[in-house]
Order: structure tokens, then C-alpha cells, then sequence
């Protein structure tokens, strides 16, 4: 399960709203707690993707930053988020070929005309085919 806070959920419904009609992403830092991953922020990054209305890409140095940063704390990069303009808050074939860490959770928001929506969250499949839909809760 996905905990999720008011604070990273306003924060990435906000960056998903402001760069409609761009997909917004970012990383999801927090703790692991067993089975459970608490997220405590959502770090917006700037989608650097040669297409940015259709795909999403982190920038490379934000999360270098954040990987460095996190060796000397107990938070960690858990995963990132994007949104869909004018989509579903689930993942696409573009979403699905991307997959290159197993690990990592997917934060998807949806947003239509400029106005953000519901947001859910994904885990890859092991062998980056695919994903399953993860509980995402508030607290």
C-alpha cells in the first residue's frame, strides 16, 4: 500500500494543473515500512521528454541530487509521479514501455482541462511487462 499525505497529494495536483497541457512528474521520496511505502514528498521535476505533452521524463540531476541526498538520511526515493493530460489516472502503452525499474512505485494523476483529478498508483510487474493497481490511501 501507498500512503499518501494531503501535502504530496496537493503538491502534485498543483504541478500536474500548472503544466496542463504537459504531463507533469516529479519523485516520490519517503520510508518503507514493511509491505508499506509512506511517501512525505513529491518533488516536482521538469519534464525534459522531446515530447512533453504525450511522455514524461525526470530530470537525470534532480534525481541524482535526490539519491545523494538520501544516503545520508532515512528517506529514500520510493517513486515518481506524471500526470495524464485529458487522460485517465491509470497507465498507457507509452507508460508500459517505459518501465525500467520493478521497483519503483508509479503515481498517475489525471487531469482535465487544465483541472486535476483523482490520482492512483501502480507497481511494475517484476518483469516490466505490465502493472498492478496498489491501494493508495490518504493517512
Amino acid at each position: 500500500m501507498i500512503v499518501l499525505p494531503k501535502a504530496p497529494r496537493a503538491a502534485i495536483a498543483t504541478h500536474a494543473a500548472a503544466d496542463y497541457p504537459n504531463e507533469a512528474c516529479g519523485l516520490l521520496l519517503g520510508r518503507r515500512d514493511g509491505e508499506d511505502m509512506i511517501v512525505s514528498q513529491a518533488v516536482a521535476s521538469a519534464n525534459v521528454a522531446d515530447e512533453p505533452s504525450h511522455r514524461f521524463a525526470i530530470d537525470p540531476g534532480l534525481r541524482l541530487r535526490l539519491q545523494k541526498a538520501a544516503r545520508t538520511g532515512t528517506e529514500q526515493i520510493l517513486g515518481h509521479y506524471h500526470s495524464h493530460p485529458d487522460g485517465a489516472a491509470k497507465p498507457s502503452k507509452t507508460d508500459q514501455a517505459g518501465i525500467y525499474e520493478a521497483d519503483l512505485v508509479w503515481l498517475i494523476a489525471s487531469v482535465r482541462g487544465g483541472q486535476a483529478g483523482g490520482i492512483a498508483a501502480f507497481m511494475p510487474w517484476a518483469d516490466c511487462g505490465g502493472f498492478d493497481e496498489i491501494e493508495l490511501r490518504d493517512d
